[in-house]
């Protein structure tokens, strides 16, 4: 008898390490999961939850998320979208669990610049924000004229437009967003 109570002892112990074990593995895949998770992804995961995404420059922006890309997002912020780069992104403040991979490789991979071209061909008036230099984000206030590879020309507000007169190339590197109405 004394023997049969030392075996199951022995067998409890060995089917408690071997579960431990088990619950250890587990919790290292689940880490490695969360570790190939990106930012896209956790946005994409959000549906119509209101978010706040701070840009560089202490500019915030909370709405719900319309689209996501790899490289960027748009926002639904009441009357205007935001369109951001992920690249000016320093935080987003209310996001859930959730991640979504995006299964169309076109609408992951559909750059910056396709975005600023559709803006451009509507002549949609538009708020850039872009990089100042004391930390703070400038605003232009007018209308896309062109969008070369990396840069876009800028007409500000009464400048004439695509006549010349007045437009700014702005490096898309220092664009930190674009606010248009929704």
């Amino acid at each position: 008898m004394r023997w049969d109570g030392l075996f199951a002892d022995i067998e409890g112990q060995l089917a408690a390490a071997a579960q431990l074990d088990h619950d250890a593995h587990v919790a290292e895949l689940a880490r490695a999961e969360q570790g190939s998770v990106s930012l896209a992804d956790r946005l994409r995961g959000q549906g119509d939850r209101p978010v706040e995404i701070q840009i560089r420059g202490e500019q915030r922006f909370r709405g719900s998320l319309r689209q996501v890309a790899d490289g960027w997002l748009v926002l639904a912020t009441g009357q205007h979208s935001v369109l951001v780069p992920m690249r000016a992104v320093i935080s987003v403040a209310g996001l859930g669990r959730a991640a979504r991979a995006e299964s169309s490789t076109v609408r992951r991979t559909l750059s910056l610049a396709s975005c600023l071209r559709a803006l451009a061909r509507d002549r949609a008036a538009v708020t850039m924000f872009v990089e100042g230099g004391r930390g703070e984000p400038g605003t232009l206030v007018g209308r896309i004229d062109t969008v070369g590879s990396d840069y876009v020309d800028f007409a500000p507000e009464g400048s004439g437009g695509a006549s010349g007169q007045r437009v700014v190339a702005v490096r898309l590197e220092a664009l930190l967003a674009v606010r248009s109405s929704a």
